[in-house]
Formats: C-alpha cells, sequence, structure tokens
C-alpha cells in the first residue's frame, strides 16, 4: 500500500512539473522576449497573406512583409493607405541583377533600398505617390508616365519602408543590413511553389 502511494505521489509530482514547464514555456512565447515595435510579436503572416520577417535596419527592428514571387513583386504595396511606422516590405530575387521599381497604384509615398547579397545599400530612393491612371489613360500610357527608380547593378534585396525612414536612420549606399540568406531562401523556395 504505501509502494503504491508513493508511485501516485510521484506520478503527481512529475504531471506538476510537467505543466509547470509548460506554463513557463508558454510565457516564454509570449511576445516578452521578442516584441515588435507596437510591443506585440510580430505576426507569422501580414492581413496581405504574405509571410512576416524581423529584420534590423540601423539597430531598428522592422516587421517586413516578404514578396518573393512575381505576382507578390509586381503587387508590392501598391492600394495601401498608409504603412505602419518600423513595418514595410522586403523583396526578394533569386540572384543579383539591376532593379528598377516605380509607384504603380501606390496612394502614399515610400522610401526604397536596394541591397547587395551581402545586405550593402547600393542606392536609396524616396518614392513619390503617382497621379492616379485616368480614364482615358490606358494601362500602357499610365505605366509609361511613372518614373522609374533605378538600383544599379548587382541588387537581390529591396526593402520599402514608410517615406522619411532612410533620412532618420541614415540609410544610405554603403550601410549594411543584415539579411538572414538561409530564411530568405526559403521564401524564394515557399512562394514558387504552386498552391493545392
Amino acid at each position: 500500500m504505501k509502494r503504491t502511494t508513493a508511485i501516485r505521489i510521484g506520478l503527481l509530482t512529475l504531471v506538476v512539473i510537467a505543466m509547470g514547464g509548460l506554463a513557463y514555456a508558454a510565457n516564454r512565447s509570449d511576445g516578452k522576449d521578442d516584441k515588435s515595435a507596437s510591443g506585440k510579436t510580430p505576426p507569422v503572416k501580414a492581413k496581405s497573406g504574405l509571410p512576416i520577417e524581423r529584420v534590423v535596419i540601423q539597430g531598428e527592428n522592422f516587421d517586413l512583409e516578404v514578396a518573393a514571387n512575381d505576382a507578390n513583386i509586381r503587387l508590392g504595396l501598391s492600394n495601401r493607405p498608409e504603412i505602419a511606422p518600423k513595418t514595410g516590405m522586403i523583396f526578394v530575387f533569386p540572384s543579383g541583377n539591376d532593379r528598377s521599381f516605380w509607384m504603380i497604384n501606390c496612394l502614399i509615398d515610400m522610401d526604397i533600398a536596394y541591397l547587395a547579397p551581402d545586405g550593402t545599400v547600393i542606392s536609396v530612393y524616396t518614392m513619390k505617390k503617382e497621379t492616379p491612371k485616368s480614364e482615358s489613360e490606358s494601362d500602357l500610357e499610365y505605366e509609361a508616365r511613372l518614373k522609374r527608380y533605378p538600383s544599379g547593378p548587382g541588387i537581390q534585396f529591396v526593402i520599402e519602408t514608410p517615406a522619411g525612414t532612410n533620412d532618420a536612420l541614415k540609410i544610405k549606399p554603403g550601410v549594411k543590413i543584415a539579411i538572414d540568406r538561409g530564411k530568405m531562401a526559403g521564401h524564394l523556395k515557399s512562394q514558387s511553389q504552386p498552391k493545392n
């Protein structure tokens, strides 16, 4: 009888310890150690459905939506009435090349930084919103009048943030931004796979 009671007490003790460990683990993942600028844990996906990655830019955490296929890159931040502080988008390409972005269907000004594969900033701009497409304009006419923002050679990553970010954080050519290339390669792979 004593042995059975000892076994029960031992099992109960193990259950209590395990539950305490689970509660500790839950508290560790409640955002206290990995908070975004808003004080909350960064979401895994944005409202757009795109994944979000935390990127440290000049010592500040930015939660960036990841666009890594042609359709997501083409859409970018179009039709957004705002970009919240310390958010934006990172565009991921398979290799370094010359790039050129434009403000097609963009409702607000935004900053852009073109990065080499090692995360070195090559060029930066503040891109200005354009006059919306008029009813009398064809798509071709509208696109032809949009200003292009050329990157320079060897660009693999592009980051768009709220207007004023580049100046505020002194983001300029030569600055290095740490990019987790392994994670970005994973996004290239996952976004290129067809959805079932």
